[in-house]
């Protein structure tokens, strides 16, 4: 049995020995073995006292917390090698290998992981916020971009269409599409997606910003516009595109955090599992883990910004052709003058399909002045210099309810809508099962 000696008799043991004691008969003396006695009177010797002192073995980081909170979090961070320490710590919660166990907290996991270099990441530059009126309320603009060509490992390809709230700073919606080589978007995928954020949300925006794409916005000369601005227009949503893709920052920057959230490290699953893990991980976004955006305060964005949850202009799917008004169309329209020149055979090609109407051979390759009357509907085609010279009226094309918004009319059907409807969320937008 090992005797522990207080600081008193190893002091005693070294004046003794001075005196000429042998380690045996102190040994003899107070029970203490003699390699105790000899290493204690050596070390007064050499100057080093007789305290003890102990060395605490170091446990390194993460030491105190059991070894499987370790592995998990190198499992994860090396299949999901974009997640921050934010989405690492919620997953932890949700392992039940590690029920019971005390967790670290997110700068704990952050010192952890920077210890190996593969897991160092750049700081992040702060966006460039545009010049000119910034949007003030929650759902007044939805900033909306996408991301074409992302390769799955089944060789497919699927375009990754991002809208998101720069006021309430939420994730309103984020989905894919199966690209089939096209490196354009299709300007039907851009209205499927709002539809569907605007069946999640229950509400109308106010605007939505994109950029310049062709599929959204024209590219002719004359500026006539597009069936996306148009459907927008008869909807009440102004159409605002941006000049510089920094203009669009949040939801350029949202683009990434999505993609390193849900979809790195996925590439494994089938576009229809990628999208249930998308409305996953915007459930995650919006309504549990903490932002870092400025006007959160460390809250989930719905928690620190309620309003959200508050339509400001309802909508529903099946009452989308009331809410549609084509006078407002017609009136976007008459705003505008064009100027086309006339094709040998006297026709012009105008509207967002280029539809040519037959105006005068007399006129072939006459420059001409066109102008939209919203009482008729009808193109009104006159002499550039003189507007009220009138050459030919036509009654527009393309231009119905049902061209504009792709739905038929009341009584025939609603058409085919790609709207949101596989998934079931609860009234806070949770994902609760799908049909």
């Amino acid at each position: 049995m090992t005797v522990k000696t207080s600081e008193a008799e190893r002091q005693l043991f070294y004046e003794l020995h001075q005196e000429g004691a042998t380690y045996a008969e102190l040994s003899e003396r107070f029970r203490v073995s003699q390699m105790c006695i000899r290493y204690w009177c050596r070390r007064q010797r050499d100057g080093q006292g007789c305290r003890k002192r102990y060395k605490r073995e170091r446990l390194g980081l993460l030491g105190r917390f059991h070894p499987r909170v370790r592995y998990v979090i190198l499992r994860l961070r090396l299949k999901h090698p974009r997640w921050g320490p934010n989405r690492l710590r919620a997953q932890l919660k949700k392992r039940p290998s590690l029920l019971g166990c005390s967790l670290p907290s997110e700068t704990q996991i952050g010192r952890y992981l920077h210890q190996w270099r593969r897991f160092w990441r750049r700081a992040a530059k702060k966006p460039e916020h545009p010049s000119g009126d910034p949007p003030v309320r929650v759902h007044q603009r939805w900033q909306m971009d996408f991301k074409v060509q992302i390769r799955l490992k089944s060789g497919q390809r699927v375009n990754l269409f991002s809208l998101r709230d720069p006021v309430g700073e939420a994730y309103i919606g984020d989905f894919v599409f199966l690209s089939a080589g096209r490196s354009r978007i299709k300007m039907e995928e851009a209205r499927t997606a709002l539809r569907r954020c605007f069946e999640r949300w229950g509400t109308l925006p106010e605007e939505v910003q994109t950029d310049g794409e062709s599929t959204l916005v024209s590219t002719h000369h004359n500026d006539f516009p597009s069936l996306f601005t148009l459907w927008l227009t008869g909807l009440g949503i102004q159409h605002r595109v941006i000049r510089k893709v920094t203009h669009n920052a949040e939801v350029e920057r949202c683009h990434r955090t999505v993609c390193d959230y849900a979809i790195v490290g996925n590439e494994d699953q089938f576009p229809a599992r990628l999208q249930l893990t998308l409305d996953q991980a915007l459930y995650e976004l919006n309504y549990e883990l903490p932002s870092k955006a400025e006007g959160c305060g460390g809250k989930p964005p719905v928690s620190a910004h309620p309003e959200l949850l508050q339509p400001r202009r309802p909508f529903q799917a099946c009452f989308e052709l009331s809410l549609f008004d084509l006078q407002r169309v017609d009136q976007y329209l008459a705003s505008f003058k064009w100027i086309h020149r006339v094709g040998s055979t006297g026709q012009v090609a105008i509207g967002p399909h280029r539809t040519r109407y037959s105006v005068s051979r007399a006129h072939a390759g006459q420059d001409v002045a066109v102008r939209f009357d919203p009482q008729v509907r009808h193109f009104v085609f006159s002499v550039l210099d003189q507007p009220e010279q009138v050459i030919r009226r036509c009654s527009a094309k393309g231009l119905d309810v049902a061209d504009l918004t792709g739905l038929e009319i009341w009584p025939v059907g609603i058409g085919h809508q790609q709207l949101f409807l596989p998934y079931l969320f609860d009234d806070r937008g949770k994902l609760l099962k799908s049909n």
